[in-house]
């Protein structure tokens, strides 16, 4: 037999305080847009506009991790200061190739700026 992997919400309820609140802040981030649906499955937390792939919000390890559907060479994005690792060779993050990882509420702020900048481009209003 093999062992049952811990969902998305059972790891997020088992990560400390921090954690939890760079998630609700990212989550917050991307639902306060028009038309932004999330979705929770094991793995993730997805983000969908009119069925397009915005984000995904994954646990890893000890710490919190967001995939943007985002050009990391982009100039506008490159300022933010952000450490991104690419990861569109794997077919799971194909269409949100830019990993970040969430270790500090400066960091969170910077992607919720990327996040703006994203959704501007992508002309989405605020509710």
């Amino acid at each position: 037999m093999t062992e049952q992997r811990p969902s998305f919400e059972e790891r997020l309820k088992s990560m400390d305080e921090k954690t939890v609140g760079y998630y609700n802040k990212l989550k917050d981030c991307f639902l306060q847009y028009k038309g932004v649906k999330n979705r929770l499955s094991l793995r993730c937390d997805s983000y969908r506009l009119d069925g397009r792939l915005l984000a995904k919000l994954a646990i890893g390890g000890a710490s919190l991790k967001i995939y943007l559907a985002i050009d990391a060479s982009d100039e506008e994005i490159l300022q933010k200061k952000l450490r991104f690792r690419d990861v569109s060779q794997s077919a799971a993050y194909n269409e949100v190739p830019a990993m970040i990882p969430i270790k500090s509420d400066l960091c969170a702020r910077k992607v919720c700026e990327i996040i703006d900048v994203m959704m501007s481009r992508k002309s989405c209003e605020k509710n």
